[in-house]
């Protein structure tokens, strides 16, 4: 057989690489165009995987990503997480002078992300004290200074227990120069704090110990390489791309479920962010209910502690569950007798919105849908910042 001339392997070299060259270059413009869809083109399930895994609370978003909600009769709410991963405005880390800070740390409720940014009762709260500026005449903030702005920052993100909004804290609390921390208690908290209840194994959980608890973080054993550049470079570009973020979401539905004709809600969501969690103390176990709840107490213990130990107002604001927000609060199968109970034992300040929401729970307006709708927002806010300028004069 007579060999191929060193010309002719040469040419047959450039047009192997000719071809391939268009295949990428087809293949980076077919994915391209599907961006574009996937952008302007809103599809139930479809959004930005944006998590950020944290190695102290279990992960927030990549900074600067986009958050995308769609409410169960379809309208799309966009969002960006700001420079620090949560679903709020920029701040800067050092507060500018006369500014009193108050953070906000809680799950989905304080993440809220079914409401566009400026509806959001941190939004509200803030732009509400800066309007009422004369009545804080006196007040100062932690360095000294006449307040002359109020700052309103949400650390809040979906599914977090009272543990990691805790853990969330002694992140944020010092470095922000918070003045003030406010708690935003959601009635699947104390499930959320425990591996039984919770199911995740991605997310430090709590345990009885003594007369305290302890932290459980083996999650960072089964998950630290998620810390690697390698890791922490494909997770960006996944949180940038809603094509990447697609084909990943469908990978895993593959994995989890086999081949499904159609895809529900809940198998999108796997569970995620502790949707899965019961807010009804009766559905639990009844041998987790009391530990359960005394393990919620020696938290907020530790958290109240090292919020006023360095003289910073700490406060916690309930979430009331839509289906029992009208009964008696003795007779709630909720946990929020049990907060009352804690908070007047502790002298903790407990601000409680159920009076101004029932009025409009009788009159039929929508408080609720899926969480707050911009009303309850409103009444939500309006709740804190009553407290707010009252609170001198109890």
């Amino acid at each position: 057989m007579k060999a191929s001339s060193p010309s002719h392997r040469s040419s047959r070299a450039r047009r192997i690489l000719l071809t391939a060259a268009l295949l990428a270059f087809a293949g980076l413009a077919a994915l391209g165009i599907a961006e574009v869809v996937l952008r302007l083109v809103p599809i139930p399930g479809i959004t930005y995987h944006s998590f950020y895994y944290d190695p102290v609370t279990g992960g927030k978003y990549y900074p600067k990503t986009t958050l995308m909600y769609r409410s169960p009769d379809g309208e799309q709410v966009v969002r960006h997480a700001n420079a620090w991963g949560f679903a709020d405005v920029d701040h800067e880390i050092k507060p500018a002078p006369g500014t009193l800070r108050i953070g906000f740390f809680g799950d989905s409720y304080t993440e809220a992300r079914q409401v566009p940014l400026e509806d959001t009762f941190f939004r509200v709260i803030e732009a509400d004290l800066n309007d009422r500026i004369p009545q804080l005449v006196g007040e100062t903030n932690r360095r000294g200074e006449p307040v002359r702005h109020v700052e309103a920052i949400s650390f809040g993100i979906t599914g977090r227990s009272t543990l990691q909004s805790y853990l969330e804290c002694t992140q944020w609390m010092e470095k922000a120069d918070l003045d003030a921390v406010v708690y935003v208690f959601v009635e699947n908290d104390p499930g959320d704090n425990i591996q039984p209840m919770r199911g995740s194994d991605a997310v430090p959980v709590a345990e009885l110990a003594g007369d305290s608890f302890v932290v459980d973080t083996s999650f960072n054993q089964r998950y630290g390489h998620k810390t690697s550049w390698w890791h922490r470079a494909m997770q960006r570009i996944k949180a940038n791309s809603l094509v990447v973020s697609t084909v990943e979401g469908r990978l895993k539905l593959l994995k989890r479920h086999g081949i499904k004709r159609t895809v529900t809600e809940a198998d999108r969501l796997g569970g995620a962010g502790g949707g899965g969690v019961t807010m009804v103390p009766s559905a639990w176990p009844q041998n987790l209910v009391e530990d359960g709840w005394t393990l919620v107490e020696r938290i907020l213990d530790t958290w109240s502690h090292y919020v006023t130990s360095t003289g910073r107002e700490f406060a916690i604001i309930r979430v009331p569950r839509e289906e029992v927000i009208t009964a008696p609060l003795a007779g709630q199968d909720s946990w929020a007798p049990r907060l009352h109970a804690y908070c007047a034992r502790r002298n903790i300040p407990l601000i409680d919105p159920t009076p101004g929401m029932i009025p409009h729970v009788q009159r039929g307006e929508k408080v609720y849908y899926d969480h707050f709708t911009s009303l309850g927002h409103r009444v939500f806010a309006d709740a804190f910042v009553a407290y707010w300028l009252e609170r001198d004069m109890r």
